[in-house]
C-alpha cells in the first residue's frame, strides 16, 4: 500500500524519527473532512507519545529489553502484529495505543546490522482497521495487511516465514491454532521463531474444565510444547493501569531441535558456563 506524504511532516528529534500530521492541500469541499480527520490523527500521535514515555520508565521496558537482547536470539527480519484492533476505538483507545508501543518498542531491540541489505520490515493487520487507522500506522513505518476475518491469517500468513517474531496482542482460539499448527494444510508454512501473545497458562484458567475453550487451549500448550518453544512470561510494572490492562502475555521462544553431539572426553571442557546468556539458562516449563 502506497504511502501518503500529502497528509505527514516527518520532524527529526534527538536522533529519533517523529512524526506530525499537516492537512493536505484539497478542494474546500473536502477542507472540513481533512481537518477533521488531521485532529483525529494529531491527537492520537500524542496519546502514542506520552504513553511512549510512561513505558520508558517502566519496569516492562526492561523486561521485554532483555528477553530480546541475548546472544542466541535467533535471525529477526520482520515483525507481523495480529489482533491490534482500531486506534480510534474510543472503549478501548488506551490499551490499544500501549499495545503499540509495545509493538514499536519490540522492534527497537530487533534492528539488522548496518550490513543488511534491508531493514526490519513491520507489518500490522486487523479486521476492523480504518483508513485513518492505516494513515497512522503508515506513518510509523508500519506496513497493513489485509484480512477478512479475525479468524482468518489472510495476508499476514503468506508473509511469515523461519524469520518473523509475530505479536498478537488479541487473538481467537481459532486463529492461534492455525499459528502452532505444523500441518500442511496451515497458511502457516513453519513455525515461527518468536510468538509473543496471550499467555496461554493463564488463558486456560479463563474457562471450567469442561468446556470446549478450555480444551482448546490446553491444545495450544500441548503444541506449544510439541513445537518445542519455550515460555516466559511477559512481566513488569509501571506502564499498564487497572484501566487498560491487557491479558497477561508471554514469549515464546522456539528453541532448535536437539541434536546428537561428538563423544568427548572432557565434557566440563566441553560446555562453558558462559555459552548461554540469564534467559536460557531459566527453563521454564509450558504446562499442560
Amino acid at each position: 500500500m502506497r504511502h501518503s506524504r500529502k497528509t505527514q511532516i516527518a520532524v527529526v528529534d534527538a536522533g529519533t524519527e517523529k512524526h506530525q500530521y499537516a492537512p493536505s492541500k484539497k478542494s474546500p469541499a473536502s477542507r472540513k473532512s481533512t481537518g477533521s480527520s488531521t485532529k483525529q490523527l494529531q491527537q492520537l500521535f500524542r496519546l502514542y507519545e506520552d504513553a511512549l514515555d510512561i513505558y520508558n520508565q517502566s519496569a516492562l521496558a526492561k523486561t521485554i529489553e532483555d528477553m530480546l537482547r541475548t546472544k542466541s536470539r535467533p535471525r529477526i527480519t520482520k515483525i507481523v502484529s495480529l489482533g491490534l484492533g482500531s486506534l480510534f476505538d474510543a472503549k478501548d483507545q488506551q490499551r490499544r495505543v500501549k499495545q503499540l508501543v509495545v509493538l514499536m518498542a519490540i522492534a527497537s531491540h530487533l534492528t539488522l546490522p548496518l550490513g543488511h541489505k534491508s531493514a526490519l520490515q513491520i507489518y500490522a493487520q486487523d479486521p476492523t482497521f480504518t483508513a485513518a487507522d492505516e494513515t497512522f500506522l503508515q506513518g510509523l513505518g508500519i506496513a497493513v495487511l489485509k484480512t477478512p476475518s479475525i479468524a482468518d491469517l489472510g495476508e499476514a500468513g503468506r508473509m511469515m516465514d523461519e524469520e518473523t517474531l509475530v505479536y498478537s496482542p488479541f487473538l481467537t482460539l481459532e486463529t492461534y491454532k492455525l499459528l502452532l499448527s505444523s500441518s500442511q494444510s496451515s497458511n502457516v508454512p513453519v513455525n515461527v521463531p518468536i510468538l509473543v501473545s496471550d499467555d496461554f497458562n493463564s488463558l486456560r484458567l479463563k474457562w471450567d474444565k469442561r468446556t470446549t475453550e478450555r480444551k482448546d487451549v490446553e491444545g495450544l500448550i500441548q503444541g506449544a510444547r510439541t513445537s518445542n518453544y519455550r515460555r516466559r512470561a511477559v512481566n513488569g510494572e509501571g506502564f499498564w493501569t487497572e484501566a487498560d490492562r491487557p491479558f497477561p502475555m508471554a514469549l515464546y521462544w522456539r528453541q532448535p531441535m536437539q541434536q546428537e553431539l561428538p563423544v568427548v572426553r572432557n565434557v566440563e571442557s566441553a560446555v562453558r558456563s558462559d555459552t548461554f546468556s540469564p534467559f536460557e539458562r531459566q527453563s521454564i516449563a509450558i504446562q499442560a
